[in-house]
């Protein structure tokens, strides 16, 4: 068994898989900016680059800009007396890449998550607890999903 396993594990190195989250990001340092001064994002987007081995500097030449963040929810079902029972909540998050002389990297890029969130009126509380959770566990994902952009970003043609 182990004869089989140490080639298998060569194999799977040597094609380039990597474990999610293991690839290493294509910068060592980056200057982190928030367009707009209330973005919750701002301090866990943060802590995820430096656990990636990134160092955030204002002086960094490479910026990544959030451009903002924007939260939805709609109605997905009313009950018959007409009253909302199911919201679909839904978050974006735009960014950008670019250096400091204004070369770009990446140019309004956008990440989203999506979630569904049943009402109860018994339990508002309960129920505004699990939105807060919800909300919150779309903000990791968004970060995941960045780390995972930018893990792919490469300098323009001509630029390296």
């Amino acid at each position: 068994m182990r004869k089989l396993l140490i080639p298998a594990l060569l194999l799977l190195t040597a094609c380039g898989f990597h474990l999610r989250g293991s690839a290493p990001l294509p910068m060592s340092e980056l200057a982190l900016r928030d367009a707009v001064p209330s973005t919750d994002i701002f301090p866990e987007l943060g802590r995820a680059l430096q656990d990636n081995g990134i160092r955030l500097s204002d002086a960094a030449p490479l910026v990544l800009q959030l451009q903002g963040e924007t939260f939805g929810k709609r109605v997905l079902s009313v009950t018959t007396a007409g009253r909302a029972r199911e919201y679909h909540l839904r978050y974006v998050l735009r960014f950008s890449l670019q250096q400091e002389d204004g070369t770009v990297w990446l140019k309004d890029e956008a990440v989203e998550a999506e979630r569904d969130l049943l009402f109860d009126e018994s339990a508002v509380l309960a129920t505004a607890g699990e939105e807060a959770r919800l909300r919150a566990e779309m903000r990791r994902d968004a970060v995941e999903q960045v780390l995972r952009i930018l893990r792919h970003a490469k300098a323009p043609e001509g630029e390296n």
